[in-house]
């Protein structure tokens, strides 16, 4: 009788373990489920996007990026730390499973690993990994405190901590459980295991009863930080580790030049072009929002932040997220999720203006567009769709935009360029060389697409004029379109008004498409992009390079010799950001360099995809900078730190800057900065 009736009992103790269990999880689900909802509510209160293409190269690309963690791996000590914790959780939830099902079924195991010791030492290795890894997390951010994890929000840092504190605490409960099951069992399934094996031979005197309490004590506690995860998940902020993957899986496929989202300016329905209230933004740009682990990266290397200007990458996102409908607004504390949707609009209604408002306009107008910022993002964010989609609302719906903009529009819609310069004298540079423009020269095998900077600012005259020897040289057909020509209007997109970019557009995909246009040459990284990435999607589809991409291409087949100097020359050389970020040319001009007799390169420390953008991409080029220090000074600092004797650009907008940052230093006589097309010119035999 006393064996049935403990058989009975322990029967009817597992029962409840069983009952008990299933109520907690099914309560985690609910929330947890219940969380998914509601942000896919405020996701669908956004305008619709198409990422639902190329699912296999999506598929693809996210596995790659989220089980590879090699955008991580870019920083390797913080990249360290993220891999311990993202494999270790991942191997150790396995461990966990197998855990809890065993004791809710004692004896039960998961087919083949369950029994398996090698798989106790993996959990075991794995899960000290995950708990050393968020304790060299919660290192860094406060005790190290690494400025651009921004620790000050105490309410918001209570649950970090919270988080950090339940995860270490249900590994440790995991270890102080298993190794007194261990002794328990007799099991020799953690005879490999480190940890649950050491302390099973602590537990091992310990009394029988004492230490099945200790096991179950621990279990409940393990069964409890779980499930809690769950429910954290519904009421706060830190929703990253769902949002990433898919975030990851629904990233930009398009060339990253051509990424600018485009306006149907046709569309009588659309109550505003640019983005008011949080909502004309899509539902990926909102998720962008969930997946952001406000790491800092893209404010560790954003020159406007770092240059003292009012815009931080991390905190826009930031702030927009603070700024979403009410369905999602108070998921950070336990207030009713739902409280502002009783007039079934979700709560749009109470939205506030972003531009101007919620957001300075000094913030928005500070982005030089460099890509810096999504460069850097392990999660593939889009900052800056996020601050042009900003400009449209203040340009094309506010009317609200800098002095200097509007005077920029202006020669643009009048002369067709920035500069204001009467647009009939562009091809005037080329009288003296005789250049043909298109109309003169039938069956011209390139256009070569000059610029404005080319056609009208002076010291780029010259590059131009360089690279029309260089074309010669080569025996190269090309020609001009010389006073047709328009600006490309990359300028105008990025500054906002994307009434005059597609105007811009329209004209000369015209004009190119009269003249048969089939190949195009530049010495614009700026036209490079847009006539490359941009003109596709409106018709203009041409084979467009890049004049260090051509020049390169010219020495290699050896259809011109260059020849040596009679001292060698110290050289360090700025990527510009639409040549590289945008289009990732590195090397072409780094090949032409290197074959330069006498030269020898010197890299700065940022350099290639951490290059220091020059100050004036984005329409910063026409725009005051009245706020901190000037990028183009910052960048030209860090050229003169390699002690160059020449400083080498690709780029129109770099030379003007860096040439105005060596006025601040005192070294425009000293250190001269050059195109690539005026270096290759002055070796030609």
């Amino acid at each position: 009788m006393p064996n049935q009736y403990s058989a009975r009992c322990k029967v009817n103790m597992i029962t409840v373990k069983v009952i008990v269990f299933t109520l907690l999880v099914l309560f985690g689900l609910y929330s947890f489920g219940m969380g998914i909802k509601e942000r896919y509510d405020v996701l669908m209160m956004a305008k619709p996007e198409n990422r639902f293409d190329e699912p296999g190269q999506r598929l693809w690309g996210a596995l790659s990026i989220i089980f590879g963690q090699k955008r991580l791996l870019r920083e390797p000590g913080a990249g360290l730390m993220h891999l311990l914790i993202f494999w270790g959780l991942i191997v150790f939830s396995f461990g966990l499973v197998q855990f809890i099902l065993e004791g809710l079924f004692p004896g039960a195991a998961i087919p083949v690993i369950g029994v398996n010791p090698y798989f106790y030492l993996l959990v075991d290795i794995f899960g000290v990994a995950a708990a050393v890894g968020m304790l060299v997390s919660a290192y860094r951010r406060y005790i190290a405190r690494v400025p651009r994890l921004g620790v000050g929000n105490w309410p918001e840092e209570k649950v970090i901590v919270a988080l950090i504190s339940a995860i270490v605490l249900m590994i440790t409960s995991y270890f102080i459980s298993t190794g007194a099951h261990a002794v328990s069992v007799g099991s020799d399934r953690y005879a490999l295991a480190p940890v649950s094996g050491w302390l099973a031979i602590l537990f091992n005197d310990m009394d029988q009863v004492a230490r099945q309490g200790l096991y179950n004590v621990f279990w409940w506690i393990n069964v409890a930080m779980a499930l809690g995860l769950l429910v954290f998940f519904r009421y706060s902020h830190l929703v990253h580790p769902m949002a990433a993957p898919l975030n990851i899986y629904f990233r930009n496929l398009q060339p990253r030049g051509g990424s600018i989202r485009d306006l149907d300016l046709e569309n009588e329905e659309e109550e505003n072009f640019g983005v008011s209230k949080i909502t004309d933004y899509t539902w990926k740009q909102l998720l962008d929002c969930y997946a952001c682990a406000e790491c800092g990266r893209c404010q560790d290397n954003c020159p406007a932040y770092l240059s003292g200007k009012p815009l931080s990458p991390k905190q826009l996102i930031a702030t927009l997220k603070e700024n979403l409908p009410h369905k999602a607004k108070y998921l950070g504390g336990l207030k009713d999720a739902y409280a502002a949707t009783e007039n079934g609009d979700g709560g749009q209604n109470d939205l506030p203006v972003l531009a101007g408002n919620v957001i300075s306009e000094d913030t928005i107008w500070s982005c030089t567009t460099c890509y810096a910022c999504q460069e850097h993002c392990p999660q593939l964010n889009e900052h800056i769709n996020k601050i042009i989609d900003l400009r449209r609302n203040l340009v094309l719906d506010q009317s609200e935009f800098p002095g200097e903009a509007q005077l920029a529009f202006t020669n643009l819609e009048r002369n067709f360029n920035p500069w204001g310069v009467g647009w009939s004298s562009r091809g005037d540079w080329a009288t003296e060389m005789d250049v043909q423009t298109m109309d003169e020269a039938e069956g011209a095998e390139y256009l070569l697409f000059v610029g404005c900077a080319g056609s009208f600012d002076d010291r780029i005259k010259n590059v131009t004029t360089a690279l029309v020897k260089i074309l010669r040289s080569a025996g190269i057909s090309f020609a001009t379109l010389g006073a047709e020509e328009k600006c490309c209007g990359d300028s105008a997109r990025r500054l906002g008004n994307e009434y005059l970019f597609q105007t811009l557009v329209q004209e000369n995909i015209e004009t190119f498409n009269e003249y048969g246009v089939k190949k195009i040459i530049t010495a614009c990284p700026h036209c490079f992009n847009t006539l490359k990435n941009e003109y596709p999607r409106f018709g203009g589809n041409y084979e467009v390079i890049h004049h260090t991409q051509f020049i390169n291409r010219l020495i290699e087949e050896k259809k011109i010799t260059l020849s040596g100097l009679s001292r060698p020359l110290t050289l360090t050389y700025h990527d510009s950001c639409y040549l590289g970020r945008y289009n990732n040319e590195y090397e072409a001009p780094r090949r032409i360099i290197n074959g330069l007799p006498g030269i020898s390169l010197v890299e700065m420390d940022r350099n290639k995809s951490k290059s220091f953008c020059c100050g004036a991409g984005g329409g910063r080029m026409w725009l005051e900078e009245n706020i901190g220090k000037r990028i183009n000074v910052m960048r030209t600092e860090q050229a003169l730190a390699t002690r160059p004797d020449i400083i080498a650009v690709n780029c129109p907008f770099c030379l003007t800057m860096i040439e105005d940052g060596l006025k601040e230093f005192d070294q425009a006589e000293n250190i001269k900065v050059k195109d690539i097309a005026e270096l290759v010119v002055g070796y030609l035999q």
